[in-house]
């Protein structure tokens, strides 16, 4: 009669056991950027949104960070600004990506959110970079995947603007026709048209705004010098400026002309 083995079972569920007081493994923590790449990459990446808004002085800077990305030698810096530096103007959100050659900004890109398409650019670049290990793999892919092309912000304004009514065309008998009467802007204030162009001032980036009389909301911020075209006045100094069509209203002591 064959011998029991009643030990046997035991052993097993031990060995069993003992497998399981192995502590669990740490995910691998992303390499930190060493402090000399971080500072270059920094530099060069403050250097673009420096020449973008033409600001000679202190820029007023925060929430500054530095990603490496997946392609290698590439890093995203991400970061807000107030260009103008006024308590009361917003900070903008700006995404720089830089790619450096034995230890030397070679290449930088920038995009700040100054206009409304703009900011929507911003928003995907934050998206696909300002993590580590972000960005696309190859250099054939710089853009967000999957994602569709936004629009440009004159493309925006011609999908906001109302259809413009064809002038109606006078018969000979017609009586001469009157001088068109003055605009009314918003808040009832009238606009007279103002043909010609204006420069803003050297000193600071400028708040286009929605409205003439200082209350309206700020929508777009021009570097410093740009040089704008004129489409109306309303009183207090106040100026409709814009590109290719209106954007909103300056006032003239933030103009060098």
């Amino acid at each position: 009669m064959p011998m029991r083995r009643p030990f046997l079972p035991l052993l097993l569920a031990l060995a069993a056991l003992s497998g399981c007081d192995d502590p669990p493994k740490k995910p691998a923590q992303p390499e930190a950027v060493p402090d000399a790449v971080g500072a270059e990459v920094r530099r060069a990446a403050e250097e673009q949104v420096r020449g973008r808004l033409r600001i000679v002085g202190e820029m007023r800077l925060r929430a500054v960070q530095v990603y490496r990305q997946q392609l290698a030698g590439t890093y995203a810096v991400c970061g807000q600004i107030n260009p103008t530096g006024a308590v009361s103007d917003p900070f903008i959100p700006w995404v720089s990506t830089v790619a450096v050659e034995n230890g030397r900004a070679s290449r930088a890109t920038l995009v700040i959110g100054l206009s409304n398409a703009e900011a929507s650019r911003v928003y995907l670049e934050m998206v696909e970079r300002c993590f580590e290990g972000g960005g696309p793999r190859s250099a054939q892919a710089p853009m967000p995947g999957g994602l569709p092309p936004l629009p440009a912000d004159t493309a925006l304004d011609r999908m906001a603007a109302p259809p413009v009514a064809a002038p109606p065309v006078a018969s000979p008998a017609a009586p001469p026709v009157a001088a068109a009467p003055r605009l009314p802007a918003e808040g009832g204030t009238s606009v007279a048209p103002g043909p010609g162009t204006v420069t803003t001032s050297p000193a600071h980036p400028v708040n286009i705004r929605s409205a003439p009389g200082g209350g309206g909301s700020i929508v777009r911020i021009v570097p410093r010098a740009s040089v704008l075209r004129v489409f109306g006045e309303a009183p207090g100094g106040w100026y409709q400026v814009g590109e290719d069509g209106p954007l909103g209203w300056v006032h003239e002591s933030v103009l060098s002309r």
